[in-house]
């Protein structure tokens, strides 16, 4: 790595950044990752739109997403979490304080020694593929065993590709570059669906066509990010060195990282392996429910906070802790004036928007009305997401790393006993494991409604919830003197403008008879009424009706939060467009 190719990120006692430049990066950067991001979750829905109409919510489609679920989980630990908040403010450490031959050294290393477990690992997936799936499902036998197993075989490959994307992703976002990263899953969404489409029927099992289009959009994501680290200097002269102390501090950080930062994702591990003990196709209606949940904390929180966290772990650095609390106060603002009103957009909208996106080919009438079910059910925790995701990284940055881990611990605990509270008892075949009698017992122990998924689906926003209380309670105590009235405002012009907003949708929804799930859909035929022109019209109104009124609403109390919002969407990425075509890049 030449010097001219280091990142301008100051040393310890620096010149320090004005308050202002930090957030304006922020928002810049939040804007460029959430408009790609927006372009990757676009084709996401896309993508789950195709498996729907051509495998719908049935047995193969249960054992795909069962398949998926491990890989991904391995994704999003790494990917999403551990790889940001341990590899990020080290690799900046190092860069910003080390001469260029060393900084060179140890990002051979840590490539080099990162390929190399991920080899590993893959192949120890691969042979234990069997054990790993009935963990996982542990209510699936027979047949719908065998094809998990065969499933998790192929999509284990995947994690490998992914895995090394998210040590490329390390090296990027310490030098401030996001563009790479973020458009990678755009090229995996349009592997999937092009298999999908063109494979799944000259294939003995159909199904398969997806395990292939996950593995080869897995090796697209990697190979796209090479170029951009060569353009900044890194070399690709990979080096075996486990014991190099930059990737020792990391391992060190790794290990509780991801359990505290990928608790949400071990969480939705919990809902899946529950969910294999109900009726055939709810782990399916689950996994569509929780896609779209993820659109807005994929779009904007894993922006935000991909942009957030830089800033801080510099200024933990440097002991800023005015400018520390100036950024984790801005994030946290934006989370309500962004993630309130989703959430209850999500909650008020989930029927039309299951039918006009889901409801064709496999997927029936009774599959998105349960999964609108389910998704209200996800609904409520959208906020704590994204919030907790915030506190997350500025706890990270400061290098309290047990804080994540107890929040964790709760959340879990209280996810698995309100889980089993409110599912409902279950019914196990002959061929059943120990682990699905045990679950089952436990249920019949615990069981105060049968709500089926959506009681997974409403113990999952309870855990996050929780979550959320006790991080931000610790938080206090970490970071004096943090602005909590200014922020507690926030939440409540917030609120109370996604209320108003709720009754503008709900109203509007009723005026279409579009509100009761009786008279959305035919009862006898089991088909949705009126046209899909029409319905997508409404509905897009209907969102359209829903950020107007909220802006209306909210703008008297969050004037300044409300425009930087503003900043931080596509649109920001859309005016900048044009400069960048006439200027070749």
């Amino acid at each position: 790595m030449s010097q001219q190719d280091r990142p301008s990120v100051p040393p310890a006692g620096g010149t320090e950044r004005q308050p202002d430049t930090v957030l304006a990066e922020i928002v810049r950067a939040t804007g460029q990752i959430g408009s790609l991001t927006l372009l990757s979750r676009a084709l996401g829905l896309v993508r789950d739109m195709v498996i729907g109409s051509v495998f719908g919510a049935g047995a193969a489609a249960d054992a795909f997403f069962v398949a998926f679920r491990i890989p991904n989980l391995f994704r999003r630990l790494v990917g999403e979490g551990a790889a940001a908040a341990a590899f990020v403010p080290v690799i900046s450490g190092y860069i910003a304080t080390r001469p260029p031959a060393r900084a060179d050294r140890m990002l051979r290393a840590y490539l080099g020694t990162g390929l190399g477990v991920l080899f590993v690992v893959t192949g120890i997936g691969m042979l234990l593929a069997e054990p790993i799936a009935g963990l996982f499902a542990p209510g699936y036998a027979g047949d719908k065993l065998a094809l998990t197993v065969r499933l998790t075989r192929a999509t284990f490959v995947y994690l490998f590709f992914v895995g090394g994307v998210a040590l490329a992703m390390g090296i990027l976002h310490a030098l401030r570059h996001f563009t790479a990263p973020a458009f990678a899953p755009v090229l995996f969404n349009v592997a999937v669906i092009a298999c999908a489409l063109t494979l799944a029927g000259r294939l003995a099992e159909p199904v398969m066509s997806l395990a292939w289009g996950v593995v080869i959009g897995g090796a697209c994501q990697l190979f796209w990010q090479v170029p951009a680290l060569v353009r900044r200097g890194v070399s690709l002269r990979l080096r075996w060195q486990p014991g190099h102390p930059a990737l020792r501090r990391m391992g060190v950080l790794l290990l509780p990282l991801v359990f505290g930062a990928g608790i949400y994702q071990l969480n939705l591990v919990i809902g899946t392996q529950l969910a294999s003990l109900l009726a055939e196709g709810s782990v399916a209606r689950l996994w569509y429910a929780s896609r779209l949940f993820e659109f807005p904390v994929g779009v904007f929180v894993a922006a935000l906070g991909t942009a957030v966290l830089p800033s801080l772990a510099e200024q933990a650095h440097r002991r800023d802790m005015a400018g520390l609390r100036d950024s984790l106060g801005f994030a946290l603002r934006l989370v309500n004036v962004v993630m309130l009103p989703a959430a209850v957009g999500l909650a008020v909208l989930a029927v039309p928007v299951t039918t006009v996106l889901f409801h064709r080919g496999a997927f029936s009438a009774a599959d998105a009305l349960a999964t609108a079910a389910a998704l209200q059910g996800m609904a409520p925790g959208l906020w704590a997401v994204a919030a907790t995701r915030q506190i997350t990284a500025c706890l990270y940055a400061l290098g309290d790393t047990r804080t994540p881990v107890w929040g964790g611990i709760l959340s879990l605990a209280v996810n698995v006993i309100a889980s089993l509270a409110l599912m409902g008892g279950v019914r196990l075949g002959a061929d059943a494991g120990r682990l699905a009698d045990g679950l089952a017992t436990a249920g019949g122990w615990l069981t105060w409604q049968s709500w089926g998924i959506v009681g997974l689906a409403l113990a999952g926003s309870l855990a996050a919830l929780a979550n959320f209380s006790f991080q931000a309670a610790r938080l206090s105590r970490r970071v004096a003197g943090f602005a909590w009235r200014a922020w507690v405002a926030s939440l409540a012009w917030s609120a109370v403008a996604s209320l108003g907003m709720f009754f503008v949708l709900d109203r509007m929804l009723a005026g279409f008879g579009w509100r009761a799930p009786a008279v959305w859909f035919d009862a006898e035929e089991g088909v949705v009424l009126g046209s899909t022109l029409g319905q997508m019209a409404v509905l897009a109104g209907a969102v359209v009706l829903g950020l107007f009124s909220f802006a209306v609403l909210v703008w008297p109390g969050a004037k300044q939060d409300v425009r930087a919002a503003a900043g931080a969407l596509p649109d920001a990425l859309l005016r900048r467009l044009p400069q960048r075509l006439q200027s070749g890049g």
